[in-house]
């Protein structure tokens, strides 16, 4: 959490507006989250044979083994979350009263919390029904996503740790998935290594939501998996050429990277992913999606 404000903090020194307003809102959640990480709960370690093979077929670290997310921990740190979003996300005064309402710890059953890890668009969902959000409600789905989703974080970041070192020496570059080798989710953005003069970067893909990190191919759609060089660019605002857009033109899909060779600063991915947010918004204009609307799969 240190390291996380000290990088927070440098951004915040020029940021303005909207920009400085969201990072000051996200280092309080981040606050919230480290309180919950902070605990030490137990987890059961999957063996290194097993770790591998996962690694080797495909499957995410956590189908091996999954994490146990306690109830009723689970719904008090969504119950802060969600108060302080009503508190300091600047919503309507609708949007509050309706987040206020939200009875969370009558929504979040354990029957569907047991789906949260391994499906958590689906649980999110389920939720986000039984609180009776809808197209017409003051409650969206997007913020009761977002509270659900930032509960669930601190739960996993730990065993995300623990999963990943199972693998000993195993290369985690023979995961050749834009999806988390932990936690199955999809990753949110990545970074591109400092250059040598022998060779180029190392990108590498960083998940939201375990904060797991793995390698992955400078040339290769993040969220397709094309290899097609024609097909694949990179594009950035003019003002922050340190986090920068790479497109696919035939999945028209998106993903954020941050470059270290043009960071003047320590590195933090979940600021860096605060800071680069604005990009989403360029992609949405120029056409892409976070997830791309073709059809190819990765392999």
């Amino acid at each position: 959490m240190d390291m996380v404000k000290r990088v927070a903090d440098s951004y915040l020194e020029s940021a303005e507006g909207s920009e400085g307003a969201r990072l000051r809102f996200l280092e309080g959640l981040w606050t919230i989250q480290s309180g919950v990480e902070a605990v030490d709960r137990p987890y059961d370690v999957p063996e290194a044979g097993a770790a591998r093979d996962a690694l080797v077929t495909g499957q995410p670290l956590f189908l091996v083994s999954l994490p146990d997310v306690p109830l009723a921990e689970y719904v008090e740190a969504a119950t802060v979350i969600a108060a302080y979003v009503c508190e300091a996300a600047g919503l309507s005064e609708e949007q509050i009263e309706a987040l206020e309402r939200a009875d969370f710890a009558a929504a979040i059953t354990a029957k569907r919390l047991a789906s949260a890890v391994r499906t958590p668009d689906a649980f999110f969902a389920a939720v986000a029904a039984a609180l009776g959000v809808s197209e017409s409600s003051p409650l969206t789905y997007a913020t009761v996503a977002f509270v659900l989703a930032s509960a669930l974080v601190p739960f996993l970041t730990g065993p995300s740790g623990r999963a990943r070192e199972a693998l000993g020496e195993a290369d985690l570059s023979t995961w050749r998935s834009g999806m988390c080798p932990v936690c199955g989710s999809a990753a949110a953005m990545g970074r591109m290594g400092e250059r040598s003069e022998k060779q180029g970067g190392e990108r590498v893909l960083w998940c939201g939501l375990c904060h797991a990190e793995w390698p992955y191919e400078r040339i290769r759609c993040v969220r397709c998996g094309t290899r097609n060089p024609g097909s694949l660019r990179y594009t950035y605002l003019e003002a922050d050429p340190v986090h920068r857009l790479h497109l696919c033109d035939e999945c028209h899909g998106y993903a954020r990277f941050v470059f270290e060779d043009e960071l003047r600063k320590p590195l933090s991915m979940v600021v860096e992913d605060a800071a680069s947010v604005t990009l989403d918004a360029v992609a949405r204009v120029e056409g892409y999606t976070p997830d791309g609307d073709g059809s190819r799969s990765a392999s």
